[in-house]
C-alpha cells in the first residue's frame, strides 16, 4: 500500500513540476525583464509608451521622433527626479492635450498639468482653478434639488427650467435623476443645461442623458483607438447616436452652458447636443480633451494618463486641443463671482423668457 502511494506521489510530482517551469516560462516571457529604474530609462519608457499607444499624433500633426531626437540629449543619469520631470513636462506639453497627464510619486512635484491646458502660437496657459463659475454663485439664482450626486435641478422665474451637471452617475442613477428633474420641468418654456463645472465621466451616460433631449436620431461622433505599434493602426470606427432615451424627452429650447472647464464626457455630451435643433450654446469655449486616457507607470513608480482615442464629430472634424465653441461667448469673472453674480448665467435666463 505505501509502495503504491510512494508511486502515485511520484508520478504527480513528474506531471507537476514541468508545469511549474513551463509556467514560470511563460510569466517570464509576458512579463518581461524588468526596465533599470535611472533616468535614460525613465525617459525611454516614456517616449516608447506615448509611441505604441498615443491615438492623435496625427490629429496633432506631430512628429513623435523629432520630440526624441529634440529631448533625448537633454536626459543623463547624472540629472534630479526634478530635472527629469522638467523635460518629460516640457515634451509632453507641445501635445496641448488635457488628457496627458504625469503623476510624481515621490518628493514633493506637482501633478502636471494640474489644470485645463491650452497650448496656442508657442504660448502655453494652464488654469489651475475655475474662475468663471461656482455652483454656490448658481443658488443665487435658482433653489436646487440634488437628485444624484452629479445632477441639480431647478425652476428660475417659474419660466425656465435648470439642470446642472458636474459629472457623469451611474447609468441607473442617471436615468431616476433625469426622470425627475424633466416630470418637474417639462412645462417650463425652456431650459438651461449648465455644463461648466462637468469634469468627465462616462460617455455612455452623456449619451443616454444627450437622448433625454431629443425625438430624433442622429450620428454625432465617431471613435476609435490605437491597436498597434504604427501610429496608424486603430480598431475600426465606432459610431455614436443620439436617440431618444427614458420616458421624457425635452424638445423645448434649451440653453447649454459650457466654460473652459467643460471636459471629457462633458465635451462628448456636447457633440451629441450640438446636433439638435434646439440647441443653443453659450459661455466660453471647452477643454478639448475627448479621447480615453489610461494610466502607465514608469520604472520609477510615476504614473502617467495618454489619450489612446481618436474621437471626431459627425463632420470627422477633431475639436482635440481646441475644444467646442459657443455660438454666444459670454464669461463670468472671478470679480463677477466674488460679487456674488453670474452674468452668463443672467444671459441664459434672458435668452430662456424670450
Amino acid at each position: 500500500m505505501t509502495s503504491t502511494i510512494h508511486q502515485y506521489l511520484r508520478t504527480i510530482l513528474f506531471l507537476i513540476v514541468p508545469c511549474l517551469f513551463i509556467m514560470a516560462s511563460c510569466e517570464e516571457e509576458l512579463i518581461g525583464p524588468q526596465a533599470a529604474n535611472t533616468p535614460v530609462s525613465n525617459f525611454d519608457h516614456f517616449w516608447k509608451t506615448f509611441d505604441t499607444h498615443y491615438g492623435l499624433f496625427d490629429v496633432k500633426q506631430l512628429d513623435w521622433n523629432a520630440m526624441y531626437q529634440q529631448f533625448r540629449p537633454r536626459v543623463s543619469d547624472q540629472m534630479s527626479d526634478d530635472e527629469l520631470y522638467t523635460v518629460l513636462t516640457e515634451m509632453i506639453v507641445q501635445l496641448n492635450d488635457n488628457h496627458v497627464n504625469l503623476y510624481p510619486t515621490n518628493g514633493e512635484l506637482p501633478v502636471f498639468p494640474g489644470g485645463v491646458i491650452r497650448y496656442e502660437n508657442g504660448t502655453l496657459t494652464i488654469l489651475k482653478v475655475q474662475e468663471d463659475y461656482a455652483l454656490e454663485v448658481v443658488k443665487n439664482y435658482v433653489s436646487l434639488t440634488q437628485p444624484s450626486e452629479n445632477i441639480r435641478f431647478g425652476i428660475i422665474n417659474n419660466l425656465v427650467g435648470y439642470i446642472n451637471m458636474t459629472g457623469t452617475d451611474s447609468r441607473k442613477d442617471t436615468e431616476k435623476a433625469m426622470d425627475r428633474a424633466l416630470n418637474e420641468l417639462k412645462d417650463t418654456q425652456s431650459l438651461i443645461l449648465d455644463l461648466r463645472g462637468h469634469y468627465g465621466g462616462m460617455d455612455a451616460v452623456s449619451q443616454y442623458v444627450a437622448g433625454r433631449f431629443t425625438s430624433e436620431t442622429k450620428l454625432y461622433m465617431t471613435s476609435r483607438k490605437r491597436n498597434g505599434p504604427e501610429h496608424d493602426q486603430f480598431t475600426a470606427v465606432n459610431e455614436w447616436y443620439v436617440r431618444p432615451s427614458g420616458g421624457v424627452q425635452y424638445t423645448k429650447p434649451v440653453i447649454v452652458l459650457t466654460s473652459r472647464f467643460t471636459q471629457s464626457a462633458g465635451e462628448t455630451l456636447s457633440l451629441a447636443l450640438r446636433e439638435l435643433n434646439h440647441t443653443t450654446f453659450m459661455g466660453d469655449t471647452t477643454a478639448g480633451s475627448f479621447s480615453d486616457n489610461p494610466n502607465f507607470e514608469l520604472p520609477n513608480g510615476w504614473i502617467f494618463s495618454l489619450s489612446v482615442g481618436d474621437y471626431r464629430n459627425s463632420e470627422g472634424t477633431s475639436f482635440e486641443g481646441r475644444g467646442l465653441p459657443p455660438a454666444i461667448y459670454s464669461k463670468t469673472t472671478r470679480d463677477d463671482l466674488l460679487a456674488g453674480k453670474d452674468p452668463t448665467l443672467e444671459r441664459a435666463i434672458e435668452l430662456g423668457m424670450q
